[in-house]
């Protein structure tokens, strides 16, 4: 293994097979690549809190001679960031087709928040992978919980006016794996969570991978152990100054999957929803003229 997201995706999908000391090696790597290319062998060990044997070891578990060899892959060749920033020209978004839908959204948000790391073609890729998995699946399950909770609401109420078979859990009184024990191979289940970790999020997860449930996985974290049974993961950054994590991120993604929904099904998905819109309006759904408001 010579690419470093490639060596961080097999840690995370076989970080369930490791003994309880190789999980420390693994959740340490995980969230904290960005200086173990550079730091000694003890210093790391005294970071992850095992001896330097066992270093030594999970470097050899994953497929390498060496920890140096191991150690190598983490150590890229920065170079100054372009400015490849989705702010780009109207006319430059329509020339590309389908694609205006997801990137206005990433525009509009640039001004809130650093989404720097939507900010990519291979993010896009993916994305747009997962939007094509959604839409063959019979029903798509989103879990969200806490924070995540309207997050997961608000998709689904969204998704659903582009293509039905969206449910948001947990669901009126049930709990996810009521719902879940329903679901087959056939469907698939967005999850998320963040530090701290949900334990029936982690559960949810755990029973659907049972059900042989595909499973898009979305944490503030590589080591989140939702990780380790999921097809597609997205980790996004929620920092904030608060005591809970920003959806801000979280959020756009949500909405960039949206926008690779709507793309992928294509123009008829539009019309529709200018049908909606109008029934709504000749039912007089929403308030338009001033004299209807009362104060």
């Amino acid at each position: 293994i010579k690419e470093l997201n490639d060596l961080l995706a097999k840690i995370q999908s076989t970080g369930d097979k490791f003994s309880p000391e190789l999980k420390k090696v693994a959740r340490f790597v995980l969230e904290n690549h960005h200086v173990v290319g550079f730091l000694s062998i003890r210093h790391l060990a005294s970071l992850a809190k095992v001896n330097h044997s066992t270093m030594v070891r999970f470097a050899k578990v994953i497929g390498f001679s060496t920890f140096s060899e191991f150690r190598e892959v983490f150590r890229p060749k920065y170079r100054p960031e372009e400015n490849n920033s989705l702010m780009t020209t109207g006319s430059e978004i329509n020339q590309q087709v389908g694609k205006d839908f997801a990137l206005s959204s990433v525009s509009n948000w640039k001004s809130v928040s650093d989404l720097g790391v939507l900010d990519s073609p291979d993010m896009h890729d993916k994305i747009r992978a997962a939007a094509r998995d959604i839409l063959q699946a019979e029903t798509c399950y989103v879990l969200g919980v806490g924070v995540a909770n309207s997050v997961a609401t608000n998709f689904v109420y969204l998704a659903d006016m582009i293509v039905p078979g969206f449910t948001s859990l947990p669901s009126g009184g049930d709990l996810p794996i009521d719902v879940l024990g329903r679901g087959t191979k056939k469907d698939i289940l967005i999850a998320m969570t963040f530090k701290p970790y949900r334990r029936e999020v982690i559960e949810a997860v755990n029973f659907a991978d049972s059900l042989d449930i595909p499973i898009i996985a979305i944490s503030n974290s590589p080591a989140c152990p939702i990780m380790a049974k999921a097809r597609t993961r997205f980790v996004i950054p929620t920092s904030s100054p608060h005591f809970f994590p920003s959806m801000v991120p979280i959020t756009a993604l949500f909405e960039l999957l949206l926008g690779y929904l709507i793309s992928e099904i294509g123009n008829e998905v539009i019309v529709d929803l200018r049908k909606m819109h109008i029934r709504r309006h000749t039912f007089g759904i929403y308030v338009e003229e001033a004299n209807e408001l009362e104060y």
